[in-house]
């Protein structure tokens, strides 16, 4: 059967870039494929013709992709094209799928027991609280536990040398001593996790050559989906599998790489043709999904990062309107606004964020309202997470001074310069534990002045509103200080501040928190027929949405990095441009972007997106009675131009005169006479006359 009478059987309606894919069944191949682009209806359509057109045995085409979702989802559009009959002659597996087929295998073919695999997750959150508590004396968090975890994903996936597990510490863990332990105990019991089952898969393959040619004869040709979110081991098992014929389609688009997380290894599609030398190249650019000007505006975002292949998003829907930009003061404005919206949302309207601590402050609001949203996959681990508790704690000693298990969980964090030897005594003594340290003689005036300031800032602390006692706990008694100095994450402060602004004390502010568990893990108030959808981009990859509002997009929240002089920071600062990029695709017809009119919440994605600000009427009902709110759509004027190329002589209006390291798309970057490199949105700079060119004879 040719391609031509396949297609006409099955009327399948293909662009000639998905009937390329199609028809490229044989040696390695890369298919990258921009958002809305049809990237599963072209596998599916793929599958069929090597079956029916190619006559190649459906037992030899081994289909993979990242969940059990996922491969359900594929088998049932492949039945529903060509049938129940053949779809059950497929076979669709998670790459863990195949994995545990592996050792399996090896079990059969060599009489031996592998290790059992944990399924119980509850098994490995005890194993790992019970190895941080021997390693620092403390009970764990479900936010800490939730963290180690991640992070011995992360090393497994990415093959991490011992030397490079050692060296990692993320808020105040060492994830080394950890790593290990949990690796032992694993091994000592004979179970491994899920992660495992790829390390000794691989380790199989690798070490029992019998075993890899027993898979090679029975699967011949190898597809994997979603490629940009698989990680360093999987990639290194998916070629070794492929290793003896090299059939291997892969579709992906390192655009939307957005797991780093979870160890994603976009860096694998980049290095394809190396890796697989004679290998094809194909692109699906066409983007059935957005309208023109929301297609337009995300091609020149993600041209903004380096390490990528170059492809051009264009657009097949008809055009709608500019996208905007909501200025608002600050962040409880952005939640006045949105919670105005959920009150009045009559169709499809999705607020997406980076992480669900941003959700936290509109689902008060709405809940607070009665109005009914609905919530993709919230995680509540915020109200355990240390931060919080160390907030909530002091909150409690301040109702209850006498308290002396709070005290010296505390003590050191409140920058008081108190020994343990110091603590230990005072909490041993009848009376005011606070009035013993202050008129301790054996204590330095210095540390004795501390004591007394924190003892009334703590009386002063019962009588604040919610969001002044947070302020207060951060700002003035030595806490915030002792979070940059352990390098910990704040972000959460400004959340208990939003959501302390309703409370008139801080006991209302613990009652309200407590509440928020609970109606974040039950889901009440939540509603499957509302419009109104919160969910973080994680979460929407994939999906699409009518209407879009961008939250919270300001720097250190979203993107929660920017690249450093050195270039440290680079890849991390990548993904967050991807993770945005995978933000504005979701819009079908509206996308709405927040920017701040605070100078604490600049951002640098905002300029980039909308660099010359120019108003045009636009119709705005949303933002009417809400204070400090104002939208304006953005039309794009001509960009700098070549002359700001890299070896180029410039004057910032602050930093004084530099030279152009690098330009990529609109980011800049520029070394000043102090040897400092920065980073600007050359459109912004020079609309705004921050920055201009400098004649190297002047």
């Amino acid at each position: 059967m040719t391609y031509a009478e396949f297609q006409a059987r099955y009327a399948l309606a293909l662009n000639p870039q998905q009937a390329a894919a199609v028809q490229a069944t044989d040696g390695p191949v890369l298919l990258l494929a921009v958002p809305g682009s049809g990237k599963t209806t072209t596998l599916v359509a793929r599958l069929g013709y090597m079956v029916l057109a190619k006559q190649i045995p459906p037992e030899r085409i081994l289909t993979m992709t990242y969940t059990v979702s996922a491969t359900g989802d594929m088998r049932s559009r492949f039945a529903a094209q060509f049938g129940q009959a053949l779809a059950n002659r497929m076979e669709f597996r998670t790459i863990n799928g195949v994995s545990a087929r592996i050792i399996q295998h090896y079990q059969r073919r060599l009489g031996r027991k592998a290790f059992s695999l944990v399924t119980d997750e509850r098994e490995l959150t005890a194993l790992v609280g019970e190895l941080y508590r021997r390693q620092t004396q403390e009970f764990a968090t479900e936010s800490t536990i939730k963290t180690i975890r991640q992070w011995i994903t992360y090393i497994k996936n990415m093959q991490l040398t011992g030397e490079e597990t050692d060296g990692l510490v993320v808020n105040a863990i060492h994830i080394g001593p950890l790593y290990r332990a949990y690796c032992q105990v694993l091994r000592q019991r004979r179970k491994m996790d899920y992660d495992d089952q790829m390390v000794y898969a691989y380790r199989i393959l690798r070490q029992y050559p019998e075993i890899l040619a027993d898979v090679q004869r029975r699967y011949w040709y190898f597809c994997v989906d979603e490629a940009q979110d698989t990680s360093k081991i999987q990639h290194a098992l998916i070629a070794l599998l492929a290793s003896a014929r090299e059939n291997l389609f892969m579709v992906g688009d390192e655009d939307q790489s957005i797991y780093g997380f979870r160890a994603a290894y976009p860096q694998a599609l980049l290095a394809f043709d190396q890796v697989h030398p004679g290998a094809k190249i194909l692109l699906l650019e066409q983007n059935y999904r957005s309208t023109p000007q929301i297609v337009s505006a995300a091609n020149r975002f993600i041209c903004g990062n380096r390490n990528r292949r170059p492809k051009t998003m264009r657009a097949v829907c008809d055009p709608g309107p500019e996208i905007r930009a909501i200025t608002v003061k600050d962040r409880r404005a952005q939640y006045a606004y949105l919670e105005k919206v959920a009150g009045n949302c009559n169709r499809e309207t999705a607020v997406l964020y980076r992480n669900n601590d941003s959700a936290l402050p509109l689902i008060d609001l709405m809940s607070r309202a009665g109005i009914r949203y609905r919530c993709r996959q919230f995680d509540s681990a915020f109200f355990t997470h240390r931060v919080v508790r160390d907030v909530c704690d002091i909150i409690r000693l301040a109702e209850h001074p006498s308290d002396r298990t709070l005290f010296l969980n505390l003590y050191y964090k409140l920058g008081a310069g108190i020994s343990k030897a110091a603590a230990e005594a005072a909490a041993g003594q009848s009376g005011s534990i606070w009035d013993t340290l202050a008129e301790s003689e054996a204590l330095p005036a210095r540390v004795r002045g501390r004591c007394k300031a924190l003892k009334t800032h703590l009386n002063h602390l019962r009588n604040d509103p919610g969001d002044r006692a947070v302020y207060r706990i951060v700002h003035y008694m030595g806490y915030g200080d002792y979070l940059e100095s352990k390098e910990m994450d704040a972000g959460k402060i400004p959340i208990l501040e939003a959501i302390g602004a309703r409370e008139p004390t801080p006991q209302g502010l613990l009652r309200r928190l407590e509440e928020l568990s609970a109606i974040v893990q039950t889901g009440s108030g939540q509603a499957e027929e509302s419009r109104f959808i919160l969910s973080t981009i994680h979460s929407s990859k994939g999906l699409e949405y009518d209407r879009v509002f961008l939250m919270d997009v300001a720097d250190g929240i979203f993107p929660a990095c920017l690249p450093s002089a050195g270039g440290g920071e680079a890849e991390a600062y990548a993904e967050e441009r991807r993770l945005f990029y995978v933000g504005m695709t979701r819009a079908k017809q509206e996308l709405a972007v927040f920017r701040f009119q605070s100078p604490a919440l600049h951002s640098t994605f905002a300029e980039e997106l909308f660099p010359t600000a120019k108003p045009v009427k636009a119709k705005a009902p949303e933002n009417r009675n809400i204070p400090g709110v104002s939208i304006v759509s953005h039309r794009r004027t001509p960009a700098p131009g070549e002359e700001w190329r890299a070896g180029g002589l410039v004057e910032h209006r602050l930093f004084g005169r530099g030279k152009i390291v690098s330009r990529q798309g609109d980011i800049v970057s520029i070394r000043f006479a102090n040897g400092k490199v920065r980073y600007f949105a050359l459109n912004f700079a020079v609309e705004s006359r921050q920055l201009k060119r400098v004649n190297p004879n002047e």
